[in-house]
């Protein structure tokens, strides 16, 4: 089964959650990568299920597999995208929410 996780700019963040934006991730062991063209192919080897990830998903992917924070990477996006922080925020929350719960992304460790 495939699954896309795409960038929802309508989605709204959840105040009563832990705000994606403040953590330290990494991606998860069992998160296998490939790109194809300027998207990205993540199979999970735990669920064997894959992912497609879109041209900013990727670029969000390669800035996490290169060990930058959120924090960082939003910087790093409003730098290189025409884009506002309200929906670069919104759309990175969304996106981060849906790698961690696919397992795709884990807490850094402390």
């Amino acid at each position: 089964m495939a699954r896309t996780l795409e960038i929802l700019p309508s989605l709204r963040h959840n105040p009563y959650m832990t705000d994606p934006l403040t953590q330290s991730f990494i991606p998860a062991p069992e998160a296998a990568d490939s790109s194809v063209g300027d998207e990205t192919v993540i199979l999970h080897l735990g669920n064997d299920t894959y992912y497609g990830l879109d041209p900013l998903g990727t670029r969000i992917w390669a800035l996490l597999k290169d060990g930058h924070q959120p924090p960082a990477i939003r910087g790093t996006l409003l730098a290189e995208y025409d884009v506002s922080a309200d929906v670069l925020e919104t759309d990175m929350r969304k996106f981060l929410t849906d790698l961690l719960a696919h397992d795709i992304l884990v807490p850094s460790p402390a």
